[in-house]
């Protein structure tokens, strides 16, 4: 069942935006590139599948536009705190592509208005998921050190993709790691300094397992402290 655009009116609260009629009631409110797309004008039938689609690109491009919203309020933060003199800040961290879904599917956006917005804003590099896990892990490695194991089960708890986690991960040399590794346990081990070798070994060796490291890099340390 066809049915005929009878009016295409201005918004005045959203320029950008037009309100359309079919058979002279109104039907949606949609943004001009939608109805520039669509090709959409006063007098053209459309069809029922052609409806559906309007409706769907334009949940999409609401879907879109309120991500790019979040993902701008967190640059624009940044910014300021990059700018603050007054006493240190910290710095909002970018939006994993989990964290933007969870936020699209509490506003009430389908499925697959959700993928599909995710995936163009993963193409026109808004979401980058990557450079959120390697910011991640230098901020670990600095401020609370720990092991790769960790590192990726943190960054998969994050909703980093765990491709992404694992290529991130494995991007920290083993040297470096043994050597985190190291400078944690003589830190730690100073707390052991009244228990036979043998029991401060065993929590040395537990307290690094914990904190993600390896057996192989752990059984270096141990060999190097003791």
């Amino acid at each position: 069942m066809k049915q005929q655009i009878t009016d295409i009116q201005a918004v005045p609260e959203l320029p950008s935006h037009r309100q359309l009629f079919l058979d002279d009631a109104p039907f949606v409110v949609l943004h001009t590139i939608l109805v520039e797309n669509f090709g959409l004008r006063v007098g053209l039938q459309i069809e029922a599948e052609v409806i559906e689609k309007i409706i769907a690109a334009d949940e999409v491009m609401r879907a879109k536009n309120y991500a790019l919203r979040l993902l701008r309020e967190r640059t624009d933060n940044a910014a300021v705190d990059e700018t603050e003199d007054s006493r240190p800040t910290v710095k909002p961290k970018p939006y994993t592509k989990s964290e933007v879904k969870q936020r699209l599917a509490r506003e009430g956006f389908s499925e697959t208005a959700i993928e599909t917005a995710i995936e163009e804003l993963i193409d026109s590099g808004h979401i980058r998921d990557r450079k959120y896990a390697e910011n991640w892990v230098v901020r670990r490695l600095k401020s609370n050190p720990r092991g790769t194991t960790l590192l990726k089960r943190e960054l998969l708890d994050k909703g980093v993709d765990r491709e992404v986690a694992e290529q991130v991960v494995a991007q920290i040399e083993t040297e470096d790691e043994t050597t985190v590794a190291l400078q944690i346990a003589q830190k730690r081990v100073k707390r052991y300094r009244q228990l036979p070798v043998h029991v401060a070994k065993r929590r040395l060796h537990g307290f690094l397992a914990r904190r993600g490291f390896g057996s192989e890099i752990v059984r270096q340390v141990l060999e190097q402290i003791f």
